[in-house]
């Protein structure tokens, strides 16, 4: 059995496809076809079944996957061991962050990082299919869920409040709310993260249950435009102070609160490169603390 066979394998299990899987390795979708076909007529079984909504494992096939994944743990492990034996300051490294942090406050920082080492280039990608560090889709990531897993290196980096926020435009045609039961009659717009967290739950109490809520999205730059438009009051970090001035605040304590965390593994942090982002990270989260960070 071949194990470049068995990582095509991987792959269409992970993305459902095999188009997906042939872009993440680089391949034609007829070759990732064709390799699958030649581990199945070598082994004797069919591996995937073909659904509407993309490959599905047979029975089968998810033991060959669970059995074979500690194969591609070990195979990263000595690919992460031998990145961290690279002492240079130049390469890629990809950081995975939230959407809202991404586009308003780290954009600019990553500005200033390549400024400072125009040798290194950087990956921004917006996470929301949980990318992980453990299996080298990322070198750092800048995530609200504290990771468990003991090879992951975590640092907490900030504790966001959060805020109500509506426009000049929504103001004018509804007023402002004063108390917390004028402000359960007025309309919102909800941002369906946050249901996640536990750490909202006052808003996700108060908000979700009531007739109200006209418009939500799972979109961080949308859920602002609507803010802007006046569609409703919305529940934003308080580093929207100083990225949208614009709205106006309401004062109306909410109690919530969200934790940044800076991620990364303990072999691919070895990387100078890495390293360097990182401390440049905890640097500038440290500076914008009473601005973009404030409770």
């Amino acid at each position: 059995m071949n194990w470049n066979d068995i990582q095509y394998v991987i792959a269409v299990a992970k993305s459902g496809s095999f188009q997906t899987a042939a872009d993440l390795l680089g391949a034609n979708q007829s070759t990732v076809g064709r390799r699958i076909q030649r581990l199945e007529s070598e082994l004797g079984f069919k591996i995937f079944d073909r659904h509407a909504t993309g490959m599905r494992l047979t029975p089968a096939g998810t033991i060959l996957v669970e059995k074979s994944k500690a194969m591609e743990v070990a195979a990263e492990d000595i690919e992460k061991a031998l990145l961290g034996l690279d002492h240079s300051l130049s390469g890629n490294v990809r950081i995975s962050v939230t959407e809202g942090v991404s586009y308003l406050w780290l954009a600019s920082v990553l500005v200033d990082f390549s400024d400072n080492f125009p040798s290194i280039s950087v990956d921004m990608v917006v996470d929301r299919q949980g990318l992980n560090l453990l299996y080298r889709d990322v070198d750092v990531s800048v995530v609200i869920d504290r990771p468990v897993d003991p090879r992951l290196v975590v640092a907490k980096v900030a504790r966001l409040g959060l805020s109500l926020f509506i426009s000049e435009a929504y103001k004018k045609r509804f007023g402002l709310p004063e108390t917390v039961e004028a402000f359960k009659q007025h309309r919102f717009i909800h941002y369906t993260a946050y249901e996640k967290s536990k750490e909202l739950a006052w808003w996700n109490q108060t908000v979700i249950v009531s007739n109200t809520v006209l418009f939500k999205t799972d979109s961080a730059s949308t859920y602002l435009s609507l803010v802007r438009a006046g569609a409703g009051i919305a529940l934003l970090p308080n580093f929207y102070f100083t990225a949208a001035p614009d709205l106006i605040p309401l004062n109306i304590e909410t109690g919530c609160h969200l934790i940044l965390w800076l991620v990364s593994h303990e072999e691919t942090n070895q990387a100078r490169r890495t390293r360097v982002l990182l401390d440049f990270l905890r640097q500038r989260f440290i500076k914008d603390r009473s601005t973009w960070f404030r409770l």
